[in-house]
């Protein structure tokens, strides 16, 4: 019946929502701060209007201070918005508004919101609460409650939650009784913290620590009075779900555990007590994937009286385990109605016990959990799925979905085809948490109508021209220009559309017109040389247009020659029927000069050392193919020559050719290596002339190539097929480096072996176990496996080129490494300890390491914490006396003891 009424209730907010309407989060809700007193207020939501942007503030109501507006969502899309808010702790005034054009086109508001202090409690029944015991309800507005779930293991699903104020016998999610002490609690926190407080419980009466543990792997606890079973799975399932469902959405502070009383009845011992909280608070953390602070109370007292053995094994929990913290003790309150439960005035005596050790200390030292936020969704519109439209998506990653529409699951898919109503998703993650998404109203019609486009004449025309195109809609239309007007003016060819579009982005595209605009013809004459030439000279005048031209002497071809001074224009008409007329070109002939002859003075074909005259007829405005302007020209160099005689005009003539060969001195060789010209001692390298005929070494080598193993300078010079002689080549300087001295392996610690070098070293190693080698480079490894271990060095010298070279030692003699299994995979050394200092070595690395001193008696001496543990530690023990001490190293995967004796010095 319960879970039909939620359906109703939010079928009724999808009635209801307007243009903008916040939905998450809901009234009274009450976020966790962080270590700093502030934090993150998640805000999501819906709207039926388009908007650019969602803002949003806060207003105190009682403590924090004021958000001024700020945008918290920019083009919002699907229909839904979601954003952040970073406040101080108070209680507040949640307003949102809708901004399109600059202007605010719709508000939303939630009267109640907090930013304080969320407690998860746990326990039995003196957690958990009676009904009519003279419960006090919270006098404050600002203590806040689940009230929808109340379930002994019935209910398997969790609803989305509703908050209320904590009156005096209101139900506390997931299965707590009436305000009892936790009301006035409630008063006591929001008065002094001065912010909102929130509380859940999963306290269930008679069950002792046991059934708690047990019930974290599914078993059925028992009551010990009654003999009765609970559900599989609890009482701890109403943690797990606190923790997934509650605790994930709203974030936490800590669960405050009041447990015992059954305990001291059924007489468990001290181990079994510690060992089985131990394991429900790690299963708490383990679950939720979230170290979670817990705050565990002192509680034995039954008819029969206190239990120390209780109490003590409590004490342990609350010093043995981390984030744990000191809870009230509670069996100082002496006034139980019936020698258990608290009643009237001792359930004040309690809150107040409790309000003493959620101190402020407490506050800065427990750790909070965060807040989630909304799980953000898409939505995808397909305008042609007439029935089901809108596709609304969840991010992929999780291991459960689920859709609803408020009266129960559409489906268990990460994704929904729908048209309209009201939707809200659900997603779990493989540790079992539960996200929401911000739930959402689609009303109406959820694809706009199909706009329709008319023309106003002729969508077929000669560039220059244009149609006029217009849409049957107006309002929220984009046309495949950009444009954004009802009517647009086409001048270019196309397929015309306009799509018009709402809120949620679905869109609906017109017909289309198909425009089509004819190019004008191209009418341009390109000239194939210059349009002023010489005589004797023409040049070729060609249209760019291959069809349609008219030149203005009658010739209708592409392309015409000539040759004659005078203006030039053609015009050209396309198929289509459209006429362009070019630009003229106007075309100068100018007369040439006489033309000049050269003569040599000698053979024309000769050595390089020797040269020829070449001499012209003519002496003046002549110019040489060589660029020299003078009569005659000496020639040293193979080519052809000429001289070129120009006019006023710059017209030319150009004289006979003379043909010149001089047979050259072969080019300068390069030596190439075969690799660096550095190289360690019993390396060698090539080194190679670049080819001729005949080669000549200044080592008297008379080959192409040969190989170099010592230092020195090189130089070839070659000879060609004419017997010249080249100039010799670079000098190539060959440097042999000396490898280093020999090396061997030292053991130094327990686990810790050095290279132990003689001479000049680098600071890095090769180490090798067995001839498989290590990734480790430094002096000292930490050897973690017996077997045969070796070394080798090396020398890294900096070449001339800023390059580096290393050469390297030889292997060092195989060291035997052994691990002595009494270890336990530590050593703490020397030991006895003479001094101030003593080592600590372990076989693996380890992260995030405690090593305790204890005296003889359990009592703590020293504590250093060791973030990572992959080297020797050294520990300072000064002012410990003379004697046995038990230490531990622990983490998280390790734990062994040792014990040291300490000397006097």
């Amino acid at each position: 019946m319960k879970k039909i009424l939620v359906a109703l209730f939010l079928l009724a907010n999808s009635n209801v929502f307007a243009q903008l309407m916040i939905t998450f989060p809901m009234n009274r809700a009450v976020f966790q701060r962080n270590s700093s007193g502030g934090g993150m207020i998640p805000i999501a939501g819906t709207f039926q209007t388009r908007v650019d942007r969602i803002d949003a503030r806060l207003v105190s109501i009682k403590g924090g201070s004021n958000v001024d507006w700020i945008p918290i969502a920019y083009n919002p899309n699907f229909g839904g918005f979601s954003g952040n808010i970073y406040v101080a702790g108070g209680w507040y005034k949640l307003e949102v508004r809708a901004i399109r054009n600059n202007n605010v086109i719709a508000t939303s508001s939630i009267d109640k919101v907090g930013l304080g202090e969320v407690f998860l409690i746990a326990g039995q029944s003196n957690a958990q609460g009676y009904e009519g015991r003279g419960n006090l309800p919270a006098s404050d507005d600002r203590v806040s409650i689940i009230t929808n779930f109340y379930s002994y293991g019935q209910i398997t699903e969790v609803p989305y939650p509703i908050v209320g104020h904590l009156d005096e016998n209101m139900k506390i999610a997931p299965l707590g009784n009436g305000s009892w002490c936790w009301g006035k609690l409630g008063d006591f926190l929001a008065s002094k913290l001065d912010v909102p407080i929130m509380f859940f419980n999963a306290g269930f009466e008679a069950l002792g620590v046991e059934e708690w543990s047990k019930s974290a792997n599914g078993e059925r606890g028992q009551d010990y009075y009654s003999g009765n079973y609970a559900m599989p799975g609890y009482p701890f399932e109403n943690i797990r779900k606190s923790m997934h469902n509650y605790a994930n959405m709203f974030g936490v502070r800590a669960v405050l555990w009041h447990q015992g009383e059954t305990d001291n009845d059924k007489g468990t011992s001290f181990e079994v007590y510690k060992n089985a909280l131990q394991y429900v608070i790690q299963r708490s953390r383990n679950d939720s994937g979230r170290e979670i602070s817990w705050v565990v109370s002192k509680a034995s007292r039954t008819r029969r009286g206190t239990s120390p053995t209780i109490i003590e094994a409590q004490r342990a929990v609350i010093r043995e385990t981390s984030n744990v913290f000191d809870g009230p003790d509670t069996d100082d309150i002496t006034y139980r109605s019936d020698g258990v439960h608290f009643d009237s005035f001792s359930l004040i005596q309690l809150a107040e016990a409790w309000n003493d050790r959620l101190s402020y200390d407490f506050f800065g030292r427990s750790n909070p959990i965060p807040p989630s936020s909304p799980l953000y969704f898409q939505m995808n519109c397909n305008s042609d799925n007439i029935n089901s439209p809108l596709n609304l998506s969840m991010p992929d990653g999780f291991r459960d979905y689920r859709w609803t529409n408020g009266f129960g699951d559409l489906n268990q898919s990460s994704h929904i085809q729908v048209k309209n109503g009201f939707f809200r998703g659900k997603a779990i993650d493989y540790l079992g948490n539960v996200y929401y998404t911000a739930a959402v109203n689609y009303t109406g019609d959820v694809v706009p109508e199909k706009p329709f486009l008319t023309v106003d004449g002729t969508t077929e025309f000669c560039e220059g021209g244009s149609v006029r195109i217009t849409s049957s809609t107006a309002q929220e239309i984009n046309w495949n220009t950009g444009e954004g007007s009802q009517t647009i003016v086409a001048y270019h060819s196309g397929y015309y559309t306009v799509n018009t579009f709402n809120y949620l982005g679905c869109f609906n595209v017109s017909n289309g017109i198909n425009v089509t605009v004819h190019p004008n013809p191209e009418a341009r004459i390109e000239a194939d040389g210059p349009t002023t030439f010489c005589q004797d000279n023409s040049v070729n005048l060609r249209s760019v247009s291959d069809a349609g031209n008219l030149w203005n002497t009658g010739q209708s071809e592409q392309s015409i020659r000539v040759d004659r001074a005078g203006e030039y224009f053609l015009k050209v008409k396309s198929n289509f029927g459209c006429e362009s007329t070019s630009e003229k070109i106007l075309i100068n002939v100018n007369p040439k000069p006489e033309r000049p002859s050269i003569v040599a003075d000698g053979p024309t074909v000769f050595c390089a050392d020797t040269i020829v005259n070449l001499a012209s007829d003519i002496s003046n405005d002549i110019a040489w193919n060589t660029g020299e302007t003078t009569p005659q020209l000496r020639i040293n160099s193979s080519g052809d020559f000429f001289v070129t005689a120009t006019n006023q005009f710059g017209c030319q003539e150009v004289s006979n050719t003379i043909t010149v060969q001089v047979n050259p001195t072969p080019q300068k060789p390069n030596i190439t290596a075969s690799g660096p010209l550095e190289f360690c001692n019993g390396d060698s390298i090539m080194l190679a002339s670049s080819p001729s005929i005949g080669y000549i070494w200044n080592n008297s080598y008379t080959e192409q190539q040969f190989s170099v193993k010592r230092s020195g300078v090189f130089a070839v010079k070659t000879r060609d097929e004419n017997g010249c002689i080249s100039p010799p080549s670079d000098e190539v300087s060959v440097v042999v480096k000396d490898n280093p001295l020999n090396i061997d392996v030292l053991q130094t610690g327990p686990y810790t072996l050095d290279a132990l070098t003689n001479g000049i070293f680098d600071p890095t190693f090769e180490w090798y176990k067995d001839t498989a080698r290590l990734a480790s480079t430094e002096r000292a490894i930490k050897a973690r496996e017996a077997g045969a271990y070796s070394v080798r060095g090396a020398i890294t010298y900096t070449l001339k080129d800023g390059r580096t070279l290393r050469c390297y030692s030889k292997q060092s003699k195989p060291y035997n490494f052994k691990i002595d299994p009494a270890d336990d995979g530590a050593r703490i050394f020397p030991n006895p300890a003479t001094d101030d200092l003593v080592n600590v070595e372990t076989l693996q690395d380890l992260e995030d390491v405690t090593i305790t001193f204890y005296d003889m008696r359990g009592a703590i001496l020293r504590v250093f914490n060791v973030d990572k543990f992959d080297t020797r530690k050294t520990l300072q023990l000064s002012g410990l006396t003379m004697g046995n001490y038990v230490v531990t190293i622990r983490n998280k995967d390790f734990s062994v003891l040792k014990r040291v004796f300490v000397e006097q010095k």
